[in-house]
């Protein structure tokens, strides 16, 4: 009986939040990603290496998905020209933070702490690009 009541709160819940959807695809993506942010939190705070690793590359991940979620809704509204010079960017984007990545973690190099802050990175960048992304989407999308 406890099981159900929890299952129709959470049915309540998911379906009170997609009732106040926004229209803001940057929003939704924002909330998307603090439930995956929290259920991780407790892998983040463990202190073990492995753990954080593993919640951070989850994370990384997932932000990446994303980004390349609303990289694919922005290519399918711009026009041809729009298209190219983004594509460019995102390429141009893409090498450099590798880049930034790389020299991040540098300062633990060869340690257990490098491929941590490498992901961590990553997971950073990855996040400030398909946010910038979305509000562009949103721009565009909200113009109509």
């Amino acid at each position: 009986v406890n099981y159900m009541k929890k299952i129709l709160f959470t049915m309540m819940i998911l379906l009170g939040i997609s009732a106040f959807s926004s229209n803001s695809y940057e929003t939704d993506l924002v909330g998307r990603m603090k439930v995956l942010e929290e259920k991780v939190q407790t892998k983040l705070d463990s202190g073990v290496t492995a753990d954080m690793r593993e919640a951070t590359t989850e994370l990384s991940e997932t932000w990446e998905n994303e980004l390349n979620t609303v990289y694919s809704l922005l290519m399918e509204k711009l026009p041809k020209a729009e298209k190219v010079k983004l594509e460019n960017e995102q390429k141009k984007w893409l090498k450099n933070r590798n880049i930034k990545a790389k020299k991040n973690a540098k300062e633990a190099e060869g340690g257990t702490m490098e491929p941590l802050l490498f992901t961590s990175s990553i997971k950073d960048l990855n996040e400030a690009r398909a946010i910038e992304l979305a509000k562009r989407y949103d721009e565009i999308v909200n113009k109509k």
